[in-house]
């Protein structure tokens, strides 16, 4: 019965040096996922903001396009009712 026990332990020593890094690396793994939830976050604040700003300026630029056809189209109607423009 030695020889079986001794090897016994010797798997059962090695085994636990398995568990062991196996909690290790369970542990690294889980720092990193909490390391990606926050970039994550961190991205999706900012891609927010990006996407807010954007908005405000497309607003801005439709406006400012949007007048600018307002006046080109009522220039002109001004103008014949003032007599200034062509018949």
């Amino acid at each position: 019965m030695g020889p079986d026990k001794g090897a016994y332990e010797q798997v059962n020593a090695r085994l636990g040096a398995i568990e062991e890094r196996l909690g290790r690396l369970e542990d690294r793994f889980g720092r990193l996922e909490d390391r990606f939830a926050r970039f994550d976050d961190k991205l999706d604040v900012r891609i927010d903001s990006l996407r807010t700003e954007l908005l405000v300026r497309m607003d801005r630029q439709f406006y400012r396009v949007v007048g600018l056809i307002i006046v080109a189209i009522l220039v002109p109607i001004f103008l014949r009712l003032m007599g200034g423009g062509t018949p």
